[in-house]
């Protein structure tokens, strides 16, 4: 008996892994600076090892979180807002600094 594979299934399993070829498995981009599509900021970097957030912002600021979870980091990653995320999340929460400013 043969079986026919089921084309939306193969589709989904290719998108996964062009997308993991090209970005990597969440816990792997830790440490390297990912673009995100949102009107509120460009990229994000996290480190683990000091548990420090950085998000640069459309304006060109970027700043740095301090005592970052790493469950905040991927939820941010993960949201479907970025911008929400970060006011309900990490606005106000965490300690912060001006890092850089790539419009001065």
């Amino acid at each position: 008996m043969s079986r026919r594979p089921d084309i939306e299934n193969i589709d989904a399993a290719l998108k996964r892994a062009a997308h993991k070829a090209v970005h990597g498995m969440r816990e792997e981009r830790s440490g390297r600076s990912q673009r995100v599509q949102s009107s509120m900021m460009t990229s994000v970097r996290y480190r683990h090892d000091a548990r420090e957030l950085d998000i640069t912002f459309t304006s060109g600021k970027t700043y740095r979180y301090l005592n970052v979870p790493p469950k905040v980091y991927f939820g941010l990653l993960d949201a479907g807002s970025k911008g929400e995320f970060f006011n309900d999340n990490i606005k106000d929460e965490f300690v912060f600094a001006e890092v850089g400013n790539r419009r001065r």
